[in-house]
């Protein structure tokens, strides 16, 4: 059992959602850096879509009531190594408090989270009261039953990880933090609508410099900075939008959606962002500056493959490492 001591501005139960209802209005959710949790379950020794934990800008202190084995990653916590097995022993709390280097960090239990699900996920859908604890963020006192007492099934290896060897993932697996000058690129597509746009307009979005807007949230990351504007006004019937659509509002500030988005939108989507980097985009933090990097859809699929292969690295190193120690 984890007893919840503090916690923090928006710690909630995810896992990767529940694609293929959208047609129902039912948005996938999820972790907002999906990429991150399916790293850290895959190092314990989890299926990838087992639930973990996610926290937004502050993290919670949490107590351990019995022996458990966890990973964190995502965002960075002082004393606290990211992508690394940790035993926590009974009775020990954790203070995940202090984050850097991003807005979100996970943590992942070796044999997850025991909670009950809707449409096959146990990720809290804040605008349904669907399920996580409660269908609410975490509060002080709440109590969550994990390890073995979760009964997580579908392992990467016999069993759920529950002992600790002296290694760890690659940090190479998750972006850093911004680079020295803070410009984070993202790489993205041109979008359905990008041709409304004009080239003029594409080329000045393309070179624009955007600062990320506190009222960003799971949902969206709000951007403010030159206004996009279209060459005239034009209508778009509502149409479907993916994780990553940047879309751009009336008042030309554009938006790029997240885990949360609704299944439907009636902005011109200018661009789209590359599945490899929507980790990048959801650990933006307020005040973060960024920029949009033109990519083909090629290369989208090379840096995508590259993630993968990387993935499947590490499964395997799970794997072989829990058939030397039997």
């Amino acid at each position: 059992m984890i007893e919840v001591i503090e916690a923090g501005t928006f710690t909630s139960v995810q896992d990767l959602g529940r694609p293929g209802w959208a047609a129902q209005g039912v948005p996938p959710g999820g972790a907002a850096d999906p990429f991150a949790l399916r790293v850290l379950n895959t190092l314990l020794g989890n299926p990838e879509a087992t639930p973990g934990l996610e926290c937004t800008l502050r993290g919670p202190v949490l107590r351990c009531l019995d022996d458990t084995v966890l990973a964190i990653g995502g965002a960075e916590v002082p004393g606290w190594p990211g992508l690394r097995r940790r035993q926590v022993a009974a009775g020990q709390q954790i203070d995940l408090s202090q984050l850097s280097g991003g807005a979100r960090l996970y943590v992942a239990f070796a044999g997850g989270l025991a909670l009950p699900t809707v449409l096959g996920s146990a990720s809290m859908l804040p605008r349904s009261g669907w399920p996580g604890l409660a269908g609410r963020a975490l509060r002080a006192g709440d109590r969550l039953a994990c390890g073995s007492a979760a009964g997580a099934t579908g392992s990467v290896v016999s069993k759920p990880v529950h002992s600790v060897r002296a290694w760890s993932a690659s940090p190479a697996l998750l972006p850093a933090g911004p680079p020295a000058g803070g410009l984070r690129p993202v790489r993205a597509l041109a979008g359905p609508q990008s041709e409304w746009f004009g080239e003029d307009g594409m080329r000045a979005f393309f070179a624009a410099e955007f600062r990320v807007n506190p009222r960003s949230d799971r949902m969206g990351v709000r951007l403010e900075g030159a206004a996009v504007r279209l060459p005239s006004p034009r209508e778009l019937i509502s149409e479907a939008v993916a994780f990553g659509s940047v879309q751009v509002p009336p008042d030309g500030q554009p938006i790029v959606l997240l885990a949360d988005r609704p299944t439907l939108g009636g902005y011109p989507k200018i661009a789209q962002v590359i599945t490899a980097d929507r980790g990048v985009v959801a650990q933006l933090r307020p005040g973060d500056r960024v920029r949009f990097v033109p990519v083909t859809l090629a290369e989208a699929h090379a840096a995508l493959r590259r993630r993968e292969a990387a993935l499947a690295q590490l499964r395997q190193g799970v794997v072989m490492a829990e058939e030397r120690s039997c």
